[in-house]
C-alpha cells in the first residue's frame, strides 16, 4: 500500500444527499426508499479546509468530487471549494461527477471558471434518461450542461448502457457534439452484481411505497456488456475466487484516496458502499470491515473527522486493509473489483480520461 506522501489523486464525497434515486446506487433500496442507516450530511467550508490541508494539495495531481452515496452538487459550497483549490495551486486537475439535474445556471457558469472538467451522468435521451436517473429532470440537465459549456467548461457525457437505452447511443453521441461536449464515454456497468455479490442480468426498480415499478437489464449487444460478467460465470464459487485471487488494487496503481461524506477514508469508494443498508450490513464484508476498524484501535482511526488523513493512510487502518489481502479477513469486494482474473473496474473505466 502507498503512504500519505505518495497520494496523487483524491476523490471526495462532500455530500451524501442526492436529488436522484438511481436503482443501482447504494444510497437507496433499488430506486425506492433511502437506506435508513445512511448518515445524511454535507461538508462545511470550515471542515473542508481543516481536512484538505495545504501539505496534501501541494502533492496532488487531481481532486475529483464524486461519491458513493451523494451528488457533490447538493453541497452549496462546491464553487467555493473549487475556487479554494485553484487558489492554493493551479497544477491540480479539478473535476466533478454529477447527474446534472441539481444546481443553478449561475453555479455551473462559475464552475466553468474553476474546474477542469465536469462529467455528467446522462444515460439516454429525454425519453429514457429518467429510467435509470430517477427524479432527474431533462430540461434542468440540458440547461445546466449548456451553462457550463457556453462559459468555457470542459463537459464530459458519461453514458451507462442498458437494454432500454442501447438503441440511442449514436443519437446521444451526435447530440453531445451539437451541444459542445468535449467527450462522450460509453460505460460498461459493473452494477448487475447486487449488494450480496450475486450476478443478475435484470434487476427490479422499486417505488417509494415498496412495490416494483419495472426492471432494468443489461444491454443485448455484447460489445456494451462488461466482459467480467462472462468471466464471473465461469467461476464455480464467487466467494472462493474472491478469497484466493491475487489483488491488483486500482487505487494503489494511481495512488488514490477516497473520503466519504461521513468522514470514513478508504483507498476507493467501492469499499465505502459496504457500510450501509440491510443487505450490506448482513454481508461478511461488513462484519470483516468492522473487525478491522476495531483492530485498528476503533472506527475513529479510519475517520477524518477524528484523525488526520496522514495518520489514517500511514497508520494501522490502511495496513489492515492491505494485510487482509493475504488472509481470511480479505473483503470479497477487493477480490471482485480488483482481482487478477475478474476486474470490473478496469473494463468499466476503460477510455475515461479522468480515471486513467
Amino acid at each position: 500500500m502507498y503512504q500519505f506522501k505518495d497520494i496523487r489523486v483524491l476523490q471526495l464525497e462532500i455530500s451524501s444527499h442526492c436529488n436522484a434515486a438511481c436503482p443501482q446506487c447504494p444510497r437507496n433500496y433499488f430506486g425506492g426508499q433511502t437506506i435508513p442507516t445512511l448518515p445524511l450530511t454535507r461538508w462545511s467550508m470550515l471542515e473542508f479546509k481543516k481536512m484538505i490541508t495545504i501539505e496534501l494539495l501541494e502533492q496532488l495531481d487531481q481532486v475529483y468530487f464524486c461519491g458513493t452515496y451523494g451528488d457533490p452538487m447538493t453541497n452549496k459550497h462546491i464553487v467555493e471549494m473549487c475556487q479554494f483549490l485553484k487558489e492554493v495551486t493551479n497544477k491540480i486537475r479539478i473535476g466533478i461527477h454529477t447527474n446534472g439535474g441539481i444546481g443553478s445556471e449561475e453555479t455551473y457558469q462559475e464552475l466553468a471558471q474553476c474546474t477542469d472538467f465536469i462529467a455528467f451522468g446522462i444515460d439516454g435521451l429525454e425519453d429514457t434518461n429518467q429510467i435509470y436517473r430517477r427524479n432527474v429532470k431533462w430540461p434542468k440537465v440540458m440547461r445546466n450542461t449548456q451553462a457550463y459549456i457556453k462559459n468555457g467548461g470542459h463537459a464530459i457525457w458519461d453514458y451507462i448502457v442498458f437494454k432500454h437505452n442501447e438503441h440511442q447511443i449514436n443519437e446521444a453521441n451526435e447530440l453531445s457534439k451539437e451541444l459542445g461536449f468535449s467527450e462522450f464515454n460509453i460505460k460498461k456497468t459493473s452494477r448487475f452484481i447486487n449488494r450480496k455479490h450475486e450476478y443478475k442480468d435484470s434487476l427490479p426498480v422499486y417505488h417509494q411505497q415498496g412495490y416494483i415499478d419495472y426492471n432494468i437489464s443489461l444491454p443485448t449487444n455484447p460489445i456494451y456488456i462488461n466482459k467480467n460478467y462472462k468471466i464471473l460465470n465461469s467461476v464455480n464459487s464467487i466467494s472462493k475466487y474472491t478469497q484466493e485471487t491475487e489483488i491488483s488494487c486500482n487505487a494503489c496503481r494511481i495512488n488514490e484516496v477516497y473520503i466519504g461524506a461521513d468522514g470514513f477514508v478508504f483507498p476507493c469508494g467501492w469499499l465505502h458502499d459496504r457500510l450501509y443498508g440491510p443487505e450490506v450490513e448482513s454481508h461478511s464484508d461488513y462484519i470483516k470491515m468492522k473487525a478491522m476498524m476495531a483492530d485498528a484501535g476503533g472506527w475513529e482511526n479510519a475517520n477524518i473527522f477524528y484523525t488526520s488523513l496522514k495518520d489514517i493512510v500511514d497508520g494501522i487502518w490502511f495496513k489492515k486493509i492491505e494485510e487482509s489481502w493475504d488472509t481470511s479477513a480479505r473483503l470479497e469486494r477487493c477480490g471482485l473489483m480488483c482481482g487478477k482474473l475478474i476486474n470490473f473496474i478496469k473494463d468499466q473505466n476503460e477510455g475515461l480520461t479522468y480515471k486513467s
